[in-house]
């Protein structure tokens, strides 16, 4: 899965989440194929946007493209996953520091297709 902006929309890209419209209508469904048509709805749903809606749309690679991009992808994720490891070493035990890392990384797991296998 990657996530890209709409700008970086192509024909024939495929949608690896539901596209959300702000007032939490379905508007795209999960492995929907993107023609020039849809690309262009996205853009104006993004356009339209008071910052309800998600900037970023999450594709699915092909043919040789998926395992590069779930490789670099498992990557980032491990990445961001160290790094908020390491703005939380210090809170020591306190459990609403651990319960907002807990909300953190699971954000994170998400946004990275929700696996860390």
């Amino acid at each position: 899965m990657k996530k890209v902006t709409a700008e970086n929309l192509q024909t024939g890209n495929i949608l690896a989440k539901d596209i959300i419209s702000g007032k939490g209508i379905t508007v795209l469904k999960k492995g929907t194929v993107l023609t020039d048509k849809f690309i262009e709805n996205i853009k104006k749903i993004n356009a339209d946007s008071t910052g309800a809606v998600d900037n970023y749309i999450f594709i699915e690679g092909t043919g040789d493209t998926r395992a590069e991009d779930d490789m670099e992808n498992k990557e980032k994720m491990e990445k961001e996953l160290s790094l908020l490891e390491k703005r939380f070493q210090h809170s020591g035990k306190d459990e609403f520091m651990a319960e907002i890392k807990e909300i953190i990384k699971n954000v994170i797991i998400k946004n990275y297709g929700g696996s860390l296998s």
